[in-house]
């Protein structure tokens, strides 16, 4: 039976008269684990990347969640069954609120780290056997301003076997620090940032070809908008780019510069030998970029991000990589509902938006973590949604390349009020699809239907398509339907006034009945 879809109010949009949200779906979702159960004791808003582990389990982490809601880390197969390997106990036993993913050593036991907690109170560092044996390292202490705490990344081993990360807080200036720590918990403060060399680390530091380690700062460099980094495993660091000032604002009223600002992730070395990365901020449209760091130093924007209704904004994730060199990742915001998109660039430099996240349980909304390749597949995380709040483990379906399992498209994807638009689906490998959202009719596997919408909203279609696997795919598609503009008014006297205003959308995807999603459809006023 198909489960039930919970969305509710998710979005204010202001769009002009003529103005459209386009279909950007290249990709089916497909829920995978639900965090909502409590019994499970899973994470719960999730923000580290995923870790494919060698014994070919996936591996997670959430900000709160577990028995005591201050974080957990769990194991989930590529199938969706879930365990919870390690819930933290108390903020001062072994730490509380792991921001990071947990990565795997060469001892093959899981490392990782919490923001805050421990008995210092300013965060741990942690081991964790893939059976569930856990180990406290090291506590952080907040007692001092130059003692390095909060630490916001996770780790990465080097080519000596240490493991190496950052704190977002500490050292002599209070801008943060780089740590070296032994597989034992011997850890070796290395580096205090500046300001000049960067500050507040937020990003997993990667290791590049040449045996360095790379990493990226949120603030500080030449003009405080963050850098790019090296450093050598004895903590000499090397600014390799300071990303520019903001400047001049777009017409959406975001600054912009030429190669973003802000990095608030780590860097990921890609199979051409570039290292690969994302600014939160900026750019030439003012909603972030993607850039490729070639071994010269020399920085490139690969995509500007265009923003809500587009491709996405404001991307907090690493650049992840699969066998035929497609990049991926995923934005914070943006997406034809505005609650956050995953991307792929083709090697070719062709840019698509995947998926516009719902904020539903199936997908939730604001995704903070990468995408992970596998099996055919991309597996991610979502940080909240519009249910629980816990956030969504899903993957994406992006077909053979050329088709998708589920295709669905509105046609056209605005439209005046009083007009009408075709919605057109086919998925001839289901066993069977439900139509949901702003359509409720029984739907076969493939076929068309024209719709007149009554109000003046932004109508989602939403379609679930079982395959005779039993794997239930999810696919949606957006029709806006415009108000036509106001009239000019007639003051009378020696005045006037009147014009056209632009269209308030209130789009409120209401609580599913029965499986059924339901869109209220608000009239302009």
């Amino acid at each position: 039976m198909l489960r039930s879809l919970l969305i509710s109010t998710v979005a204010i949009l202001s769009v002009g008269q003529g103005s459209a949200i386009a279909r950007t779906q290249d990709a089916n979702v497909i829920s995978v684990t639900s965090l909502v159960i409590a019994a499970q004791n899973l994470p719960a808003t999730p923000r580290g990347n995923l870790l494919l582990a060698n014994d070919g389990n996936i591996y997670i982490t959430g900000l709160t969640g577990g028995s005591n809601n201050i974080g957990a880390v769990a194991r989930i197969t590529p199938a969706g069954d879930g365990t919870s390997l390690h819930s933290f106990i108390s903020g001062n036993d072994d730490g509380q609120s792991p921001y990071a993913g947990v990565m795997q050593a060469s001892d093959n036991a899981l490392y990782g780290t919490t923001y805050v907690g421990g008995d210092g109170n300013g965060g741990t560092v942690y081991r964790l056997t893939l059976d569930g044996t856990f180990t406290l390292l090291h506590s952080f202490k907040v007692s001092g301003k130059t003692d390095p705490h909060y630490p916001y990344t996770g780790l990465v081993q080097a080519s000596d076997g240490n493991l190496y990360g950052t704190t977002l807080r500490g050292g002599a200036d209070d801008k943060g620090t780089v740590f070296r720590i032994t597989l034992a918990g011997v850890l070796t403060q290395i580096h205090d940032f500046t300001g000049d060399d960067g500050e507040n680390p937020e990003g997993t530091l990667v290791v590049g070809s040449d045996g360095n380690l790379y990493g990226t700062t949120l603030q500080g460099g030449a003009d405080g908008r963050g850098t790019v980094y090296r450093m050598s495993l004895d903590g000499a660091v090397t600014t390799l780019h300071s990303f520019a000032k903001l400047s001049a604002f777009s017409t959406a009223g975001v600054a912009t510069n030429a190669t973003g600002a802000n990095p608030r992730a780590g860097l990921f070395l890609a199979a051409d030998g570039n290292l690969y990365g994302t600014a939160y901020q900026g750019g030439p449209v003012g909603y972030g970029t993607v850039f490729r760091l070639d071994p010269a130093g020399v920085v490139t924007v690969v995509h500007a991000f265009a923003g809500p209704t587009s491709d996405g904004a404001f991307p907090l994730s690493t650049v992840s990589q699969d066998a035929a060199g497609n990049l991926y990742g995923t934005t914070e915001r943006g997406g034809p509902l505005n609650q956050g998109g995953a991307w792929r660039i083709k090697p070719s430099g062709q840019f698509s938006l995947l998926h516009g996240f719902t904020s539903s349980i199936i997908d939730g909304a604001s995704p903070y973590a990468g995408l992970l390749p596998l099996n055919g597949y991309l597996y991610g995380t979502s940080f909240t949604d519009s249910n629980a709040r816990v956030g969504a483990v899903f993957k994406l379906d992006p077909g053979d390349g050329v088709n998708l399992p589920i295709e669905l498209t509105v046609t056209p994807a605005s439209i005046p009020i009083g007009s009408s638009a075709t919605v057109t689906w086919a998925s001839p490998s289901a066993a069977g699809c439900i139509a949901s959202g702003a359509w409720t009719d029984t739907v076969g596997t493939q076929g068309s239907t024209v719709v007149t919408p009554a109000f003046a909203a932004i109508y989602i279609y939403v379609l679930a398509c079982t395959d005779p696997a039993g794997v239930l795919r999810y696919a949606y598609s957006t029709l806006q339907v415009n108000a036509p503009p106001t009239e000019p008014v007639d003051g009378g006297g020696g005045g006037g006034g009147g014009g056209s205003l632009s269209l308030s959308l209130l789009l409120l995807l209401g609580v599913a009945l029965s499986g059924k999603l339901f869109i209220s459809r608000v009239r302009a006023s």
